[in-house]
């Protein structure tokens, strides 16, 4: 995320909770009762749209705020980003072997295998998961597949030729 978006939710995060910072107006009687409001009545973002958040986001924001003051509102990204949480080591090293050792074996096709083998249960990992982990896999090992052939395509012209007619004499 840039910086800039950043400091815009992170302002907008000040401005939900300034009231709750300078004290608590009449209207409420409570802080609770301010999450609840400002959780139905919502938020406008930095794109101008209105969001709505839980009475217990807005409070974590205000208590960030109280402990690490306004750094705390801004969002930090994902500490597991880019790592897989449904591949575990020992699947990763089972979809490392088939593409090392089956270079040319398509992502479905290790899918297929590790399900038939047992290392998938249904449901448990998706195919795109698979799918992608292959992609970033291939980038690693810097490997550039062969150029992948359709069923009637060729490398040249005129290699492969195939006729239909759907007309012809009535019998």
């Amino acid at each position: 995320m840039k910086q800039e978006k950043q400091q815009a939710i992170a302002l907008m995060r000040y401005g939900a909770i300034a009231p709750l910072i300078a004290g608590l107006d009449e209207d409420y009687p409570s802080k609770t009762a301010f999450y609840m409001e400002l959780s139905t009545k919502g938020l406008v973002g930095p794109d101008g749209r209105v969001h709505h958040y839980a009475p217990s986001t807005i409070e974590k924001w205000y208590l960030d705020y109280q402990n690490h003051g306004f750094d705390a509102l801004i969002p930090k990204g994902r500490s597991d980003a880019g790592m897989s949480r449904k591949l575990d080591d020992e699947l990763q090293e089972r979809i490392r072997y088939f593409k090392t050792n089956y270079p040319r074996m398509s992502a479905a096709a290790i899918y297929r295998q590790l399900k038939n083998d047992g290392f998938i249960i249904n449901g448990q990992v998706s195919e795109s998961t698979v799918c992608r982990f292959v992609n970033q896999l291939q980038i690693e090992l810097r490997q550039t597949p062969n150029r992948d052939m359709r069923r009637y395509e060729r490398p040249h012209i005129n290699e492969v030729w195939c006729g239909d007619s759907s007309v012809g004499p009535p019998y």
